[in-house]
């Protein structure tokens, strides 16, 4: 079953969203490779996945690193499952009960943009040079009676047993 939230958020709203964290500063809940030709050289991390004080949001914080030599170009993370805008680079990134029972689509907002890291965002990276890391972020709507999630990142193995704090 495919959950999407749609806010009635304009894009200045999605442009004020929190800005990346420095991925020295995070701790790692999950490691993931390359299962695709286009992530070869590349890995990708979960760092968070804390729900707002409501408990209606969830915030989960990830990061690719570049272990190639050559600077990659990150643009392939895109979900095709909604219509989000073009400018919803990471909308394919979800989030799966850990029972596998529901996906959780990033929330969109209403300018049909993902509350994700991406071209709106502040601080968005989209080239990762040889040996850098770079944190990105994800919004979800998932019931409060989840614990734990599986972090799916395309071109990338998924990161199981995330805890929800």
């Amino acid at each position: 079953m495919a959950l999407v939230t749609v806010l009635p958020l304009s894009t200045a709203s999605s442009v004020l969203a929190a800005q990346a964290p420095r991925t020295e500063t995070l701790d790692s809940l999950g490691v993931a490779e390359s299962n695709e030709d286009q992530s070869t050289g590349l890995s990708v991390e979960a760092h968070t996945s804390e729900r707002n004080e409501s408990g209606s949001l969830l915030s989960v914080t990830w990061s690719v690193k570049n272990n190639g030599n050559r600077e990659v170009f990150v643009d392939w993370l895109t979900g095709n499952s909604y219509m989000y805008s073009m400018t919803a680079y990471f909308s394919g990134v979800t989030a799966i009960s850990s029972d596998g029972s529901n996906r959780y689509h990033p929330v969109m907002d209403g300018e049909n943009d993902c509350l994700c890291s991406g071209k709106l965002s502040i601080d968005f990276k989209e080239n990762i040079g040889p040996g850098e890391q770079v944190a990105y972020w994800s919004m979800y709507s998932v019931p409060e009676d989840v614990d734990a999630i599986t972090l799916e990142i395309p071109g990338f193995e998924p990161i199981e047993d995330i805890p929800i704090s």
